[in-house]
């Protein structure tokens, strides 16, 4: 399988339609080089395509909104989205065939375990929004 990481400034890029670079590189194949191939400039939906050309499998990426996640499953690309994190370390979190989500998760992502979520609902239970009240 091939593996995509988009980039930006050395981490795993924010939002997917920034990133201006992958590393390409095989699954479970850690003495594997590096590819680095830039993404061309234009939508979504352009990169998509140019890593389908470029037979890419997987694709790990931070943010991606779901119309996106939606064009990448017509080319047949897996997305583990919500992943952060510096590159080399996400990457050989990958070729190791470990889970990215225990350990790259963004902060404040939908992937984050439920149990978390409630607790932030409930604490916010009750509180007024007017700025004026106690």
């Amino acid at each position: 399988m091939k593996a995509a990481f988009t980039i930006w400034n050395g981490r795993i890029a924010p939002v997917f339609d920034v990133a201006g670079q992958i590393a390409v590189t095989q699954h479970c194949a850690p003495n594997d080089a590096l590819q680095w191939i830039d993404l061309p400039e234009g939508s979504a939906a352009e990169k998509l395509q140019f890593l389908h050309q470029h037979q890419v499998d997987i694709l790990v990426c931070g943010a991606m909104t779901k119309s996106t996640l939606l064009i990448a499953a017509s080319f047949n690309i897996e997305v583990l989205p919500f992943i952060a994190g510096d590159q080399q370390q996400v990457i050989e979190c990958w070729r190791n065939n470990q889970p990215l989500e225990h350990h790259f998760v963004m902060p404040g992502c939908k992937g984050c375990c439920r149990k978390k979520r409630q607790h932030g609902r409930h604490e916010n239970r009750g509180r007024r929004r007017n700025s004026d009240q106690p």
